[in-house]
């Protein structure tokens, strides 16, 4: 998928913010960032120096963390 395609796409679902996403998955803000840019977390956009994520698939992405999470405790 292009970048005009993503933007597109993205239009039409909401984004989430680093710290809307830090909040809903409980990982830190930092550790969002540092997620987004080893390319751990899928359905990222980036604006600029912003960066957005596609909330569905940010969600998705952070209940299967969370049981990862959970299943190594």
């Amino acid at each position: 998928m292009n970048i005009r395609e993503r933007i597109a796409d993205a239009k039409e679902q909401e984004l989430l913010t680093v710290d809307q996403l830090a909040l809903l998955t409980q990982y830190s803000p930092q550790t969002i960032y540092k997620k987004a840019a080893k390319g751990e977390i899928p359905g990222v956009i980036r604006f600029g120096r912003g960066i957005r994520f596609m909330r569905v698939v940010a969600l998705a992405w952070g209940q299967r963390a969370a049981l990862i999470r959970s299943a190594a405790l």
